[in-house]
């Protein structure tokens, strides 16, 4: 099934029953199956087939259900995660669990692309029309990549460096904070973190812990002890709250050794002299998130910040923003070599990573794909499919003619 079909059946099915697909969640289609469903013409009942699609995650299903076992879709399960008890973990396991997590919240659609949720309050929908998260989707998919295989790269090297931290590849988990514990039927806190954390470290790459802005001192001192158990392999993100409050904590965040200080603009603005007095005070790398502009951008680097991300925070703070991978390519034109520029929306595959880093990003920062790993299967889930991005990459890169993240440029781009 194609994917346009695959898409206008979700759809209608979303249109056709919201009883069952209500906000507050009362029925979740993985129960579904004992209704009666209508045939789809040809010998197969339609819900049921959008189930397995849905639970199968992005790709087409022929791909996923060919998939051989040694593939990186599927990795040994540790002692007391998900699917224990069982040899391996794979990526229908992980998804079919987070749908039950995470529902109605999520439905962990094939394609994250923030159709079926649009509308929503809260949660991880876009804001208002979700047109901003849409477009955070449509952007990425209109980037083409050009296959290049009359050239002697036969094995291609993934991994990068970001301010100082050599990573297995150029893909670091997206600032998330304790608001993703409420999705769904929730998460415990100390699980939560310790998935995100814990998976991207066994991936060989950065996790993130995020504040929120009560600033709980139980809670950041929880927070901050991820990062220290790890060894400082995760960043921490501060929500916009006044700089007074995150200078209290700076003893404690640098004492953690974490990979740098993420400030969170898009979720409330600091002004360059407010950056300006983070960047002076903090020995850690400074990052400013949420920089859809260039004007912007230009204004992060003149107040001293190490890096920028270029984000619309998941379309979900303002509604109609370009794309991410629209402002992109003018942000890196300007500053590219000058400052770590990260770049996040909609991030699913290597092929997904490979295209953000051709239009000038350094690093890309996964948030939703993560966030259902963690809710389906923990630490083993986030790395599972970190390591199934990994693999995509790579294979990618050798597809392109590249043989390491420094030589990935425009030049792989169709125009």
């Amino acid at each position: 099934m194609k994917y346009a079909s695959h898409h206008a059946l979700l759809q209608a099915d979303n249109l056709e029953e919201p009883s069952r697909q209500s906000r507050n969640g009362a029925v979740s289609d993985l129960d579904s199956s004992q209704r009666g469903t209508a045939d789809d013409g040809g010998g197969l009942k339609r819900r049921n087939l959008l189930k397995v699609s849905t639970l199968l995650g992005g790709g087409s299903l022929a791909h996923q259900v060919a998939l051989p076992a040694s593939t990186p879709t599927q990795q040994p399960t540790q002692s007391g995660a998900p699917g224990a008890g069982t040899s391996q973990l794979t990526v229908r396991d992980v998804l079919a669990k987070a749908r039950e997590r995470l529902y109605p919240t999520c439905r962990v659609c094939a394609q994250c692309d923030g159709v079926a949720c649009s509308g929503d309050s809260g949660g991880i929908a876009g804001i208002g029309s979700g047109m901003s998260f849409q477009n955070n989707f449509t952007a990425l998919q209109r980037v083409r990549l050009l296959m290049r295989c009359v050239h002697d790269v036969a094995r291609a090297d993934p991994s990068t460096t970001i301010l100082g931290h050599k990573i297995s590849f150029p893909a670091v988990c997206a600032p998330m904070g304790p608001a993703g514990t409420r999705f769904g039927k929730g998460i415990p806190q100390a699980e939560w973190f310790d998935a995100l954390v814990g998976g991207c470290v066994a991936a060989g790459t950065l996790g993130a812990v995020g504040d929120n802005l009560t600033y709980p001192i139980e809670d950041v001192k929880r927070n901050l002890a991820v990062i220290e158990r790890y060894k400082g392999k995760a960043l921490y993100n501060s929500k916009p709250i006044p700089n007074s409050t995150i200078l209290q904590w700076l003893p404690q965040i640098e004492a953690t050794g974490t990979a740098w200080l993420s400030i969170d603009v898009d979720s409330g603005p600091k002004s360059p002299a407010q950056l300006r007095e983070l960047v002076q005070a903090f020995k850690i790398p400074v990052v400013a998130k949420g920089i859809m502009t260039l004007d912007d951008a230009l204004k992060c680097v003149d107040a001293g910040v190490a890096g920028i991300a270029v984000s619309n925070h998941g379309g979900r703070r303002l509604d109609h923003t370009p794309g991410t991978a629209d402002v992109l390519p003018a942000i890196a034109s300007r500053l590219k070599g000058k400052v770590a520029i990260l770049a996040d929306g909609c991030v699913q595959s290597g092929v997904d990573v490979l295209k953000y880093l051709a239009l000038g990003a350094d690093v890309v920062m996964v948030g939703r794909h993560l966030l259902r790993a963690a809710y389906g299967g923990g630490p083993d889930g986030v790395a599972l499919f970190l390591n199934r991005m990994r693999a995509e990459f790579q294979s990618a890169m050798v597809l392109t003619g590249v043989p390491t993240v420094s030589k990935i440029d425009r030049s792989i781009i169709s125009t």
